[in-house]
């Protein structure tokens, strides 16, 4: 499918040197050995420093269960994670297995960690941190607990039944329509030094009364709290959406036709911690069909066609913005260096 050029996406993941793990979902047995004989562990090394270490830079991952048992209660326990650089969701997965650590791929920044839904649900999490630092290889090691406050930090994020923050979907008929259903999931990381992220592709995805295949990449840059999405369509979508969960705070919303960027945010106490929380899903103005809600969403919708770029951060604890207007400011900020991006603004057209 085209668009996702090293350009556009600052990385650029070559499928002849990634080892596919088929995973064919045939019970417990298949599943932890395919894992065991073909795991690979990313080449990219330095960013496994300490993590009372600050490091500037990117890590990404996926980390699968090497030789573990399977529990009456369906769960996996016992052996190790290891991560892949590719990985084939299994027909027979459930939500909640613990096959991956954290339930998905993450990506991080020395600023934020995010991380998918490898299933069903396909929403975004947030990783918050009490520091900048790189954490992923010690979140959700067992005996861990994320949701609890660490020296590092912890997810900060309640989903529920949303996107998260920057899920993709899309509009149909009036109402959202997420990637809940299709026939098969796939993924691989990629490590670079411009870049960390994982490319997705979803088989048969199911929406709109119609089947078509969704690749989507999310990647972060050193230094930065974005994330840039890049959706693209086996079939064209008639409007795209996306959004940030809707926790009863009021939303920030630009969408200045004399900017070329606008953006969604909320800000306030809406963390796990029980303390202020800011996400925020920037965009072109050019793209923008409208800002709505639904039950669980604030949503922003973005103009039809076979693909859809956006940006989404989160901000959580930081020195620098700490109240309301700071966060404005950043967004303010974020929203007017976007603009003079030239390479993402050409890549989009």
């Amino acid at each position: 499918m085209p668009g996702f050029t090293q350009r556009s996406m600052a990385v650029a993941v070559s499928a002849a040197s990634l080892l596919v793990l088929a995973l064919s979902g045939c019970g417990e047995k298949s599943e932890i050995a395919a894992v065991e004989d073909k795991v690979q562990v990313p080449a990219k090394t330095t960013e496994r420093a300490p993590a009372t270490e600050a490091v500037r830079g990117t890590y990404a991952e996926l980390a699968v269960r090497k030789g573990g048992t399977l529990g009456e209660d369906g769960k996996l326990s016992g052996g190790e994670y290891v991560p892949v650089t590719t990985m084939q969701l299994p027909s027979d997965h459930q939500i909640g297995n613990r096959l991956f650590k954290y339930e998905g791929p993450g990506w991080e920044s020395e600023q934020v960690a995010y991380r998918l839904y490898f299933d069903e649900r396909a929403a975004i999490d947030i990783f918050g941190k009490t520091k900048p630092q790189l954490v992923l290889p010690q979140v959700g090691q067992d005996g861990t607990d994320y949701h609890a406050l660490a020296d590092w930090g912890m997810d900060v994020l309640k989903v529920g039944p949303s996107l998260g923050i920057g899920g993709v979907g899309l509009w149909h008929e009036g109402k959202l329509e997420g990637v809940r259903q299709f026939a098969g999931a796939s993924l691989d990381v990629f490590n670079e030094a411009t870049a960390s992220g994982v490319h997705l592709h979803y088989r048969g995805w199911i929406a709109a009364d119609t089947e078509r295949d969704l690749e989507m990449t999310l990647s972060i840059a050193p230094g930065s709290r974005l994330t840039q999405v890049l959706a693209q369509s086996e079939a064209p979508v008639e409007t795209w959406a996306t959004g940030i969960v809707r926790h009863g705070l009021e939303p920030l919303v630009s969408t200045d036709t004399n900017q070329q960027w606008g953006y969604l945010a909320t800000w306030g106490e809406q963390s796990l911690a029980n303390d202020n929380l800011g996400m925020a899903i920037f965009f072109r103005n050019a793209d923008l069909q409208n800002i709505t809600d639904d039950a669980h969403n604030h949503l922003v919708l973005l103009k039809g066609g076979d693909r859809a770029r956006y940006q989404f951060a989160a901000v959580w604890r930081d020195d620098d913005i700490q109240t309301r207007e700071q966060f404005i400011a950043y967004l303010e900020q974020t929203s007017a260096a976007l603009g003079e991006d030239a390479a993402f603004v050409q890549a989009s057209e």
